[in-house]
């Protein structure tokens, strides 16, 4: 089981000192999120993960409500990752109906330009083609390559949304006031 290693001092340290909603519902500290998320992408997508917190004897008596915050925390994040995925599907396929569309165009225009005597036909007929390849190229590349980093990210949220955290006392001498 992979191990991803947070240590606090005090439970102010997981949340975002900005956020005005009481302890339960407040967001993760960015540092923290960050740390988590990063964390958790260097480790294999069926490797086991899990959260030690490392602190105080204090803290130990709060991993629920930690553990908890950590969950709740990345679930949410994971829900907007799934909806900005679902839109930037959506757009895509409508920039790929756009981009199919003008490469139909100018299909249709380069044949008209072989066939009929235009000055400069030639170099007409090639930039229309490389206008067609260019309003495809974003159609696929979220289709087809952004698709497939949204997918190992939302992975990571989802993992990070259900992770173990269990509590790991800090050393005496690294413990306040010792």
């Amino acid at each position: 089981m992979a191990s991803i290693h947070l240590r606090l001092q005090s439970l102010e340290q997981l949340y975002d000192s900005f956020d005005p909603a009481p302890f339960p519902d407040k967001a993760l500290d960015r540092r923290v999120e960050t740390y988590l998320l990063e964390s958790a992408g260097e480790h294999g997508h069926f490797e086991p993960l899990e959260v030690v917190l490392h602190g105080t004897p204090a803290l130990q008596a709060r991993l629920a409500d930690i553990a908890d915050a950590i969950h709740a925390h990345f679930e949410l994040v994971s829900r907007q990752a799934e909806q900005r995925h679902r839109r930037r599907r959506r757009v895509g396929r409508i920039a790929l109906l756009a981009g199919l569309t003008t490469l139909g165009g100018v299909l249709t225009l380069r044949h008209w330009l072989a066939m009929t005597p235009v000055p400069f036909g030639e170099v007409l007929s090639e930039g229309l083609l490389i206008l067609a390849w260019v309003a495809l190229w974003r159609p696929i590349e979220s289709i087809g390559f952004d698709s497939w980093e949204s997918r190992i990210e939302r992975g990571i949220l989802r993992r990070l949304a259900q992770v173990p955290v269990r509590f790991q006392g800090l050393p005496a001498a690294a413990s306040p006031g010792a």
